[in-house]
């Protein structure tokens, strides 16, 4: 029986084969119960997402189960097997756990260290638990997987600097207020870099979000999402007045807040600082804007370069993440090995003892009248004897494991001339 992941993702598959493939979370627990009655499984995790489609599994045979998953990723999309396998990559053993770590840590995503796919991967192992596709050997690949993801997390920075427009928004907010808890932010347009922006900034405590629209509607739905007030394209000066953060992209081909506007709203507020964030091309915002005390500036291309900077930082951490991985890659090897090992320590023990023990009655029935001072005596002499006996065969077997390849081998060995079948 063998671990095998075949599946297909961004780097691999077209978005058109992708969205073929893709399965919805309704979906998966019908295709789990489905897979798993065929003898080739025993046990199955299914991870769907945008950019990738992967299935775990302990199969009977390595080559039947990829064969079989492989076939399946083929129905699915509605093309020969010889076609999707241009696009499917394949693990086995190891290289399959060490896949699902660096997936998980976010490796393989691609915004590299994104951390919405570690729950993604999560709610895969937890649905095939609740579904019962997942036993013993998936359940601790999650477990070791769980534990790798944290490791990357805490001893390397790869998802700590911003990658995208809207979280480097969020960051440059926290440069100039620190403390966002307390602030408002002001949405110039309802596009969705505009509300990306506004869902990371509540995700961060700011308080409210207002919004304003050229469709006024469309604004108060926004704002009333983020617990902000919705205000008409004419009124900007009164929604700048009550705002720290501007997020501003409207399609408008001249700026909609000018030095005219910020010289005013300046005269009116209590706020000491401005934040004025430009993602819109043309700008919204009238350059000479940044030039007032107190106001801070930054358009698309001064979020870009932070952008840039940050993929060379990730791509360092990224270094970092992948020897953690190996390293984890390595222990779970060394546990999965001990797994198969204790059974057979365990087994070995009890059939001893009872021999042992059986040994032990018949000379006691031999020693009539003995006293239990001596009963006690001898049942402690063979109980030793049978511990110093064990002790090396054990050690060389708990040694072989941590540090060899056992398949086939040792374990097997013992099994035999220990009769442990």
């Amino acid at each position: 029986m063998g671990l095998v992941l075949v599946g297909l993702n961004h780097e691999t598959a077209p978005v058109q084969l992708r969205e073929q493939v893709g399965l919805n979370p309704e979906e998966v627990d019908g295709i789990l119960h489905e897979l798993i009655k065929e003898e080739v499984f025993r046990e199955l995790v299914i991870l769907s997402t945008c950019n990738r489609t992967e299935l775990l599994a302990m199969a009977a045979s390595d080559d039947a189960g990829e064969a079989r998953l492989v076939s399946f990723l083929a129905d699915r999309a509605g093309v020969p097997v010889l076609e999707i396998r241009e696009y499917v990559y394949e693990f086995w053993g190891l290289k399959a756990v060490e896949h699902i770590f660096r997936v998980a840590s976010g490796l393989e995503s691609m915004v590299l260290g994104e951390p919405q796919i570690t729950g993604q991967v999560k709610d895969a192992f937890d649905r095939a638990i609740s579904a019962g596709t997942a036993g013993n050997r998936l359940s601790s690949i999650y477990r070791h997987t769980i534990q790798a993801v944290k490791l990357v997390r805490t001893q390397t920075e790869i998802a700590r600097n911003a990658v995208s427009v809207s979280y480097v928004a969020v960051e440059l907010a926290r440069k100039v207020f620190g403390e966002l808890k307390g602030k408002r932010a002001l949405l110039v347009g309802a596009g969705e870099m505009c509300e990306l922006a506004a869902t990371h900034l509540k995700e961060r405590g700011v308080d409210a979000v207002d919004v304003i629209n050229r469709t006024f509607e469309k604004a108060k739905q926004l704002a009333e999402r983020f617990n902000g007030v919705p205000y008409p394209l004419d009124d900007m000066r009164t929604a700048l007045t009550s705002a720290d953060i501007v997020v501003s992209s409207t399609g408008s081909q001249e700026p909609v807040i000018g030095k005219t506007d910020i010289e005013a709203v300046l005269k009116k507020r209590r706020s000491a600082s401005l934040l004025l964030i430009d993602i819109a091309v043309p700008r919204d915002i009238e350059q000479g804007v940044g030039d007032f005390p107190g106001v801070f500036l930054f358009d698309i291309d001064d979020l870009q370069k932070v952008i840039e900077a940050n993929k060379e930082k990730r791509k360092k951490e990224a270094e970092k993440a992948a020897g953690l991985i190996s390293r984890r890659v390595r222990e779970y090897e060394k546990w999965r090995r001990m797994q198969d090992v204790n059974p057979v320590i365990v087994e070995l023990r009890r059939n001893v003892e009872v021999m042992r023990k059986e040994e032990l009655e018949k000379s006691l029935k031999h020693l009539h009248g003995c006293s239990e001072e001596v009963r006690k005596e001898l049942d402690r002499l063979s109980y030793s004897i049978m511990n110093k006996m064990l002790h090396q065969p054990i050690t060389e077997l708990k040694r072989a494991a941590r540090e060899e390849n056992l398949e086939g081998g040792l374990v097997s060995f013992f099994r035999s001339i220990f009769k442990l079948d």
